[in-house]
């Protein structure tokens, strides 16, 4: 695409946005203007996630308009028009705004829409898929990114993210739609008055509600109980507060403090950095208000409440756990519950992501459970979810990735951190009556399956020549194969855009999961290292993961991990 060409006819263009055209009228960085319009913002495997702004490479009224159309060709050529699509909206900017062209671009080619009323977490619009029996959803979020973003996510008939499938066929179709600017609508009230699109109001939430219920293991200790746990909850500004305070009463949990200053929504997220419970500054507030409160325990979810975050409070200091060690909690006390509901463990399956803890797989594979793993994106997850009640095999106990995202009940299909928070709750409340917190859980569990650890690193790019740089990444350690990492030696090499597995004899052995632009290496002690670039925005991660038989050896050996490899990477 000549970018220059693009840039013109935005410039020209006489119904274009009065403040576009003033931002390209006074542009004078040319590697901006670049930027801005060499290529369409990417479709990825969920949908798109962008800076908001001018241009067809940001989210902006035409960018979403045109992934709209696109996603309104591909429910027409699906015969999905009757049974609608069904979309919602969290707090970012715009995102109500976005929801509503959304709606209107469907409606224009005469799909059924059900529109949310106001903002709703995305568990929620996975949950109304479903319910509705809708053909589609559309999420307009971007989850946990900061405030100058903004995203279009898609789902399916199932209430799953789209699949690789569906994600290509929309990619298709987006490639035939160059003329964003001229893509027009009646209003959104003309469509109303139609009856094609039809608002979701608050009888949606008392479904989900009820629903919520089977996530309680034991409704009696909690009925009974349940106010012992003394809980903190911060919303984050995000779209999670109304849902997540009727459900901790709903359920049983009275003894909740809201952090005032972070439940309303604020699209500006102006009293933190980063809306994202993965990062500790993001508890600050809360924990002003734990200490004051004499709070046990603080829940955190993010703009769109698909993630959790969680600390614990021992004599007013906090405690982080991390995304792992929430999911091993989760999986320890429903493996306990089904033992005292006397059902057969076997029956069941658990489904983690690749870069997510072994942890998890070793503790179920001792009760006889079944793990399946992932790549990474909760999208791979529904779809196990779906298979599995497709083949009518075994029954689904728990979803969980590394990144803070957890699913208990299958009636949505997505991360639900208001699901996760009721279920931690409940083990808190089951710590609590045995007289210790969720770091003594932790602890126990430790002590008998060994203790990990795990380590994130994030490198990010910028620009055409950023996401050049972030793919010369991995050719480069393609070019150059890792035998050992000081003492650590290698066992396989997983590469998962080749579909095959390396080991240092020579044997190859075929992966069985879809094709991604990731590699994985395991140690014969246990350890691995896995690297892939993010699916959603210009970012390369690199996961490690080590195990020891105490802590203070964990530690020392991911240090000594993370340290070979950033070695082995500076040769390079």
């Amino acid at each position: 695409m000549m970018w220059k060409e693009k840039c013109e006819e935005w410039s020209v263009d006489p119904v274009l946005n009065p403040d576009f055209k003033n931002q390209l009228a006074t542009m004078v960085d040319l590697k901006e203007m670049e930027d801005r319009f060499y290529k369409y913002l990417d479709f990825g495997t969920g949908g798109m996630r962008g800076e908001i702004g001018v241009g067809i490479n940001r989210i902006n009224e035409y960018t979403i308009k045109r992934v709209a159309l696109g996603l309104a060709k591909y429910v027409v050529e699906s015969n999905g028009t009757e049974s609608g699509v069904v979309i919602s909206y969290d707090n970012r900017h715009l995102s109500k705004e976005f929801a509503e062209w959304t709606a209107c671009v469907l409606a224009s080619n005469k799909i059924k829409v059900f529109l949310s009323d106001r903002l709703r977490p995305t568990p929620e619009l996975s949950f109304m898929v479903r319910e509705l029996q809708a053909c589609a959803g559309v999420m307009i979020t971007a989850s946990h990114n900061p405030k100058q973003y903004n995203g279009f996510k898609v789902y399916g008939a199932d209430g799953g993210q789209i699949t690789l499938e569906t994600a290509d066929r929309l990619t298709d179709i987006l490639t035939t739609i160059t003329n964003e600017l001229m893509i027009q609508t009646p209003s959104l009230s003309h469509f109303l008055t139609e009856q094609q699109v039809e608002y979701v109001t608050e009888q949606m939430d008392a479904k989900y509600l009820t629903h919520l219920m089977q996530v309680t293991q034991s409704k009696e200790k909690v009925k009974k109980h349940g106010a012992e746990v003394s809980i903190v909850y911060t919303a984050l500004h995000g779209a999670g507060n109304h849902l997540m305070q009727e459900a901790c009463q709903k359920i049983g949990f009275s003894n909740v403090h809201v952090v005032a200053k972070q439940a309303l929504p604020d699209p500006d997220f102006s009293t933190v950095l980063s809306p994202n419970p993965e990062d500790p500054k993001a508890f600050d507030l809360a924990i002003k208000d734990a200490q004051m409160c004499r709070g046990k325990i603080i829940f955190a979810t993010d703009p769109d409440a698909d993630r959790l975050g969680v600390v614990v409070m021992r004599e007013g200091e906090p405690y982080f756990l991390n995304g792992n060690q929430i999911g091993v909690l989760l999986l320890d006390y429903l493996i306990k519950e089904k033992q005292r509901q006397k059902q057969a463990l076997s029956d069941y399956f658990i489904a983690k992501t690749i870069v997510t803890s072994d942890l998890g797989e070793n503790i179920a594979k001792h009760y006889g459970i079944e793990t399946r793993n992932t790549l990474t994106g909760f999208k791979f997850i529904g779809e196990q979810i779906q298979k599995s009640e497709e083949e009518h095999d075994k029954t689904f106990l728990l979803g969980f990735e590394e990144s803070y995202g957890y699913l208990i009940a299958p009636f949505v299909r997505d991360k639900d951190a208001i699901q996760a928070a009721v279920l931690l709750a409940e083990v808190a409340l089951d710590c609590t009556l045995s007289g210790e917190d969720l770091i003594d859980r932790l602890d126990g569990i430790s002590r008998i399956f060994g203790y990990y650890q795990e380590h994130l690193e994030t490198i990010s790019f910028k620009g055409k020549d950023g996401l050049k740089a972030m793919n010369q990444q991995l050719e480069m350690l393609r070019a150059h194969p890792i035998e050992a990492l000081g003492s650590f030696e290698l066992s396989e090499k997983e590469d998962y855009l080749l579909s095959e597995s390396f080991a240092p004899s020579g044997v190859v052995r075929p992966l069985t999961l879809p094709k991604s632009n990731v590699l994985k290496y395991r140690f014969t002690d246990g350890s691995w290292i896995c690297l892939r670039p993010s699916g959603t925005e210009p970012k390369f991660k690199i996961y490690y993961s080590v195990n020891a038989q105490t802590e203070e050896d964990a530690a020392e050996k991911l240090k000594k991990l993370k340290n070979d490899f950033q070695m082995f990477m500076e040769k390079l």
